[in-house]
């Protein structure tokens, strides 16, 4: 976009570096628009448009994929055969300063030792201003006492399974013998909605494993988190400051949280040293708006699994 977008003002901006600002909901923290400030032009958040007519990606291209380390999501989201149609999902046209990233804020933190954590392997999660720092624990005996009903990621609500809530107490978010959380991807509309983008990545992780960054329990509301009650019982944890998407958690399950999986510095993006990917679907992949894309997502994702 060349001009101004209406209304701008209603939204809460965030200057993310010298050339970039951010600009997302005030209530529920949603990215609607970032700016390029030296051309000027404003570039839309995808996931913030609902029309069933969105226009369909014929071509995906990852910035600033080497920042990952391992990738990231690229790994998954492969691209899409050469066509003359114009993509909309495409960065080579934008400008690079939108990949960029400033200040101490983005330093990533490998996993480290903590002496309040008595020197146990930790990954750190911060937002970009690092208004929001915190760490999640390894697995361990605590683990194993949270309890969840299934995540739509391993049994789709609409599969007709007996038993979607979980009686047996199946410990499904503890992976790899209980020594890795099980994250994954999600294309809900309230996660779509609630973020900004189609694609939304979460790690499952007992509440017991999240600490605040001086080691006691993990506190709602500290720092500059803002919760967002996005249905009766739910609720949205966001910075209020530089918009980033936070958790995801309900009264029906306390004990397990789900965590913006972004928000994590580890060595790398997917930060495998402590979780293990979902590859089997795209949770809520039906509804998605842009299908093709979350189509490409679970292709991709199967793929991945097979070759490794």
């Amino acid at each position: 976009m060349q001009h101004k977008p209406p209304a701008l003002e209603t939204l809460q901006e965030y200057q993310e570096s010298p050339h970039v600002s951010r600009f997302f909901c005030r209530t529920c923290g949603a990215h609607v628009f970032a700016q390029s400030k030296p051309s000027g032009r404003y570039f839309v958040a995808s996931g913030v448009l609902v029309a069933e007519d969105t226009p369909a990606v014929h071509s995906i291209q990852h910035w600033k994929v080497g920042d990952t380390g391992d990738g990231g999501l690229s790994v998954y989201l492969l691209g899409w055969p050469a066509t003359d149609i114009s993509c909309r999902l495409q960065a080579p046209s934008g400008p690079p300063e939108l990949s960029e990233t400033g200040g101490d804020a983005m330093q990533k933190t490998p996993l480290e030792s903590s002496d309040s954590l008595q020197g146990q392997n930790k990954l750190q999660a911060r937002c970009h201003c690092g208004g929001i720092d915190f760490f999640i624990t390894p697995p361990d005996a605590s683990s194993t006492q949270a309890w969840s009903q299934w995540s739509d990621l391993l049994m789709p609500y609409n599969s007709g399974y007996a038993d979607l809530d979980n009686d047996a107490d199946v410990k499904w978010f503890l992976r790899k013998g209980n020594t890795k959380y099980l994250a994954g991807t999600c294309a809900c509309a309230s996660c779509r909605l609630h973020s900004g983008f189609p694609i939304q990545v979460w790690a499952f992780i007992p509440k017991s494993n999240i600490v605040n960054a001086d080691g006691s329990s993990l506190t709602f509301g500290h720092g500059t988190m803002r919760q967002y009650k996005s249905s009766p019982g739910v609720y949205r944890e966001f910075c209020d400051h530089c918009g980033a998407t936070v958790f995801w958690h309900n009264d029906g399950r306390p004990t397990v949280i789900d965590v913006s999986a972004g928000l994590i510095r580890g060595r790398h993006a997917r930060s495998e040293d402590l979780l293990d990917w979902a590859t089997g679907r795209v949770s809520f992949a039906e509804m998605a708006v842009q299908k093709d894309l979350v189509k490409l997502l679970e292709e991709g994702l199967q793929q991945y699994a097979k070759q490794h």
